[in-house]
């Protein structure tokens, strides 16, 4: 058996929306390029440890990504909502097999990120004119913003992404983030005297300031609406650092 450690291009937790007919897929790395598998099956487990899909082919397309349709009827609305669920991609590399886990949640709804090119050039003019020929827009830089803030928002325990209700609130967030990322990119490949690690430090400080006001509206009970229309959950909550009062009582005698 081969120790060769592939790459298994995994983000985030996978959202499947459930009764709804959908694509899964899986891209495998090494050195630098994608893999192409030969072949491979997919199986999707319950949190219990039992099967939704069994051994499914897999389709493996010429540029080696590795997918899965899913059937409405396969994440049939009987299915409980939430985490737990496992992705089991079983590739064949050159004669090997090789089995590439991911985490799954079953959801209502996905959250989807609000801002484009445009609300960039909004804010710098000249983004247009600055962005590598290479590239037709800074999609890769607003994706890669994205996710770091979807594992954010799970990993400081602010609830599931696919339960908030209000994406707007993720707006300026996300914009600084990936503004950050956009000039820090520049600073590493244009000479500007400074100018571009300054505007992404300013961007990251932005950024921190902007996640820590988020506050959104939140659905806990997965039923497609808000806990309290009236009521935002906050997205880093208050710490207040000084010790409660406290209280003496003097004896008589």
């Amino acid at each position: 058996m081969s120790d060769i450690p592939y790459t298994a291009q995994i983000r985030i937790t996978e959202l499947l929306e459930r009764d709804k007919a959908q694509t899964t897929e899986l891209k495998v790395f090494r050195d630098g390029l994608q893999i192409v598998p030969s072949s491979g099956t997919y199986t999707l487990k319950k949190p219990t440890g039992s099967d939704i899909v069994s051994s499914g082919a897999l389709t493996i397309a010429v540029s080696g990504t590795a997918s899965y349709a899913h059937t409405s009827s396969e994440l049939a609305s009987t299915l409980a909502l939430g985490e737990g669920y496992v992705q089991e991609f079983s590739l064949t590399i050159s004669g090997e097999v090789f089995i590439f886990r991911r985490m799954c949640a079953l959801v209502l709804r996905r959250l989807y990120p609000t801002i484009q090119d445009a609300d960039l050039t909004a804010t710098y003019s000249d983004l247009e004119s600055l962005r590598p020929s290479s590239l037709t827009s800074y999609q890769n830089y607003i994706d890669d913003a994205w996710y770091q803030i979807l594992r954010r928002i799970k990993n400081q325990g602010m609830g599931y992404e696919y339960l908030v209700m209000s994406p707007e609130s993720f707006f300026d967030a996300h914009r600084h983030l990936t503004l950050y990322l956009i000039f820090r990119d520049f600073h590493s490949s244009l000479s500007a005297e400074g100018r571009y690690m300054d505007l992404s430090s300013e961007h990251y400080r932005l950024y921190r300031e902007e996640f820590d006001q988020i506050s959104f509206t939140y659905d806990q009970s997965h039923d497609l609406t808000a806990d309290n229309p009236d009521k935002r959950t906050r997205g880093r909550p208050t710490i207040f650092l000084s010790r409660r009062g406290q209280h003496y009582m003097r004896r008589r005698y």
